[in-house]
C-alpha cells in the first residue's frame, strides 16, 4: 500500500468526474447567460430552504428572477433537474485525482469535497429535503446528488482494483459507504476546512481495514 509521503500532486491527472445523468444538463456560460444561470439557481436555493420542495414553483423562481419561466425550462425541464443543479452549484461534487498511488489519490480526492451544510443557504437547503424524505421525487433529487458525490472516489477505487491495488473481493460500495460517510460527517460537524492529515488518517485505516478483512475467508 502506498504510503502518503508526497504532498498533494501538483502534477496529478485530475479527472473531473460527472456522472451522466437525466438529471444533469450544462448549461451555456458566459455574459448574459452566465448571470441567468446564477440569480436562476440562487432563487431556487432560497425558495427551497424557506418553501420545501413541495412549495417549490417554476413560476415563482422565475419571478423572483427577473426572468421568463420558458427560459427556466429551455434549460432545466422539470423541477427536479432545477433544483439537481442548484444543489450541485451549492456543494460542488469531489474531482477525482489519479496519479496510480491509491492512498494519495483518495486523500486528494476527498479534499476538493464541499457540503451542502458550509453555507447558512445550504443548512436550509438540507433540512427542507430531510423533512420530505419519502417523496418520490425528493429522493430521487437526494439519490442524484449523493452520486454525484461517490462516483469520483468509486472510479479512483475501481482503477486501483484492475490495477491489483486492492483485493477483488473488496466491497467497493461498503468501502465507499465508511469512507464517504466518515468524511461527510465531519464536513458536516465543523465549519473550517478539512484537515489533510486528517483525511489521510482516515483513508489508510480504512483501506487497511477493508484489504485486511478480504483475506479472511468467510
Amino acid at each position: 500500500m502506498e504510503r502518503l509521503s508526497s504532498p498533494l500532486h501538483s502534477r496529478a491527472s485530475v479527472i473531473s468526474q460527472e456522472p451522466k445523468s437525466p438529471l444533469v444538463r450544462r448549461p451555456r456560460t458566459g455574459g448574459r447567460s452566465a448571470r441567468v444561470v446564477s440569480t436562476v439557481l440562487r432563487t431556487t436555493l432560497e425558495v427551497l430552504g424557506h418553501q420545501g420542495y413541495a412549495g417549490l414553483r417554476v413560476d415563482e423562481i422565475a419571478e423572483r428572477a427577473g426572468v421568463n419561466k420558458t427560459t427556466i425550462y429551455r434549460r432545466w425541464p422539470t423541477r427536479a433537474h432545477l433544483v439537481v443543479a442548484a444543489l450541485t452549484n451549492l456543494a460542488t461534487p469531489p474531482v477525482a485525482v489519479e496519479t496510480g498511488h491509491l492512498e494519495s489519490d483518495l486523500q486528494a480526492t476527498f479534499m476538493t469535497a464541499t457540503t451542502l451544510r458550509a453555507t447558512p443557504a445550504g443548512r436550509g437547503v438540507v433540512r427542507a429535503l430531510i423533512a420530505e424524505r419519502g417523496d418520490p421525487e425528493v429522493d430521487r433529487v437526494v439519490g442524484e446528488i449523493r452520486e454525484r458525490h461517490r462516483a469520483p472516489a468509486r472510479r479512483v477505487l475501481e482503477h486501483a482494483r484492475r490495477r491489483g491495488d486492492l483485493p477483488k473481493r473488496v466491497d467497493l460500495e461498503l468501502l465507499l459507504d465508511v469512507l464517504a460517510g466518515t468524511i461527510n460527517a465531519r464536513l458536516r460537524e465543523r465549519p473550517e476546512p478539512l484537515d489533510p492529515q486528517w483525511v489521510g488518517r482516515v483513508v489508510r485505516l480504512v483501506l487497511s481495514g477493508a484489504i485486511a478483512s478480504s483475506r479472511v475467508r468467510p
